[in-house]
């Protein structure tokens, strides 16, 4: 097979081994280029007449990424593809039955916690109506719950006969313990691990006590248990990949709640929002770049203060997704000291801080404890305190919360982690909200 973009080694094995498989697992850390190899194995499926149709179902965002970014890049073949959304107006409903009545390989992507809705389960059913369908599930372990209803409704749509190969995509196949790997694996195949029940496998695998014996206190058949899924999987961490750039870039999505796409679009056409009876006025464009840039990130700025725009802030959640699918020690920018505090909140003991409200003593300690503690996996910063003259090369992610337009800023940050000393490759993670100023700031530090 020709592939559109040359793959790494670790690529290749990957594509060879699963390429004929039925179900399979590609259990690639983070930054090793999972997305590729499903691309290239749905051009070569499709190449060999076995599919003519792609289901992507990935976590809100990430489905769009691969519809406009990941596949435009690495698809071989000709192909026609749409993403689904919960509020799709009359153009995008058109490109969606536009897709279906496409005569070649048509790509579908989901966003995975669209599966409680009915209309969402509607559309699959239609995608998958006479099809022959190669089904991903990106992000897998958003799947590991037996109990809740997109694990249900998700496996369920695995077992419609015109799915004729399943592959799922995780870096972090266990974040909690053994069990992680049931609901996953079972979407697969059931006959995987030989168990077709949660309870049949904590019996196997789990030792249980506690509480009424309802507690996993420990685990058994370990070595079962892996050579069973190493035959249905393949594994690679970032530092097996010899062949891997020094640096790795990767932009995260995020959308804007309907509350700050409201001040977003006020602002940025009157420079005048409100919100609850408060009100800012930004005459001079660099202070209304700024102003629009605090609302994609949950504020809202009044008084010299910023108020939270919504009880749940997109963009945090946003953070939590991306930490839930890596692991090692990360760097975490940020530009706004009410970004700082909320990163500082959700992360807890976890992390240490270096900023401006960090005594020197603190920011020393912060810096040693990052460096050595194995206990603590994160470094929230901003570029202006931390981005210079400071080691960091334990980390292998920097993740930038929010941007700035100084790309000064930006090169010091980056080698804080990637500089003399650095063991692995580092992969630098952007939080964007698309079409926004963030794609505006990213797009001109990627250039510059």
């Amino acid at each position: 097979m020709k592939f559109k973009t040359k793959p790494f080694a670790h690529q290749v094995k990957a594509f060879d081994l699963s390429k004929k498989r039925k179900g399979f697992a590609l259990l690639m850390e983070q930054g090793t280029g999972k997305t590729k190899v499903i691309i290239d194995t749905a051009a070569y499926l499709y190449e060999n007449k076995a599919i003519d149709t792609v289901i992507v179902i990935a976590p809100n965002g990430v489905h769009r990424n691969w519809v406009n970014n990941e596949v435009p890049i690495h698809m071989a073949c000709e192909y026609r593809a749409t993403f689904y959304s919960s509020q799709m107006k009359k153009k995008q409903i058109d490109k969606f039955n536009e897709v279906l009545e496409y005569d070649g390989l048509k790509i579908f992507a989901f966003n995975v916690e669209a599966f409680t809705s009915v209309t969402a389960q509607k559309h699959m059913m239609t995608a998958l109506k006479k099809s022959k369908v190669l089904m991903v599930v990106d992000e897998s372990s958003r799947i590991k719950t037996p109990s809740s209803k997109r694990t249900k409704m998700i496996t369920k749509f695995g077992k419609h006969p015109n799915v004729i190969a399943k592959r799922i995509l995780t870096g972090t196949p266990v974040t909690k313990g053994a069990e992680d790997v049931f609901s996953q694996f079972k979407f697969l195949n059931p006959d995987i691990l030989e168990v077709t029940s949660l309870y049949k496998f904590k019996d196997k695998y789990c030792v249980m006590g506690g509480f009424k014996n309802k507690q996993i206190v420990g685990y058994q058949n370990m070595d079962e248990l892996t050579e069973r899924l190493g035959k249905y999987s393949f594994r690679v961490l970032k530092s097996e990949c010899l062949d891997l750039p020094e640096k790795i870039y990767q932009r995260h999505y995020v959308e804007m709640s309907a509350a700050q796409s409201k001040l977003y679009k006020e602002l940025k056409k009157s420079f005048i929002a409100e919100l609850e009876g408060n009100m800012i006025e930004v005459p001079e464009a660099i202070t209304r770049l700024l102003r629009l840039q605090q609302i994609l990130c949950g504020w809202f700025p009044v008084e010299g203060s910023s108020i939270p725009i919504d009880k749940v802030n997109p963009r945090i959640e946003a953070l939590r997704e991306v930490l839930g699918n890596i692991n090692g020690k990360t760097i975490i920018w940020a530009r706004f000291k009410a970004d700082l505090r909320a990163i500082e909140k959700l992360l807890g003991s976890e992390a240490v801080s270096y900023h401006g409200d960090v005594s020197n003593d603190d920011r020393e300690l912060a810096v040693h404890k990052f460096q050595n503690d194995p206990d603590v996996k994160y470094f929230i910063s901003n570029p202006q305190a931390g981005g210079i003259g400071i080691t960091l090369n334990k980390a292998e992610y920097a993740i930038y919360y929010s941007n700035s337009f100084n790309l000064e800023e930006r090169m010091q940050s980056e080698d804080r982690a990637h500089r003399i000393g650095t063991e692995k490759n580092v992969t630098y993670i952007d939080i964007e909200c698309r079409k926004s100023i963030d794609s505006h700031i990213i797009k001109a530090l990627r250039t510059k």
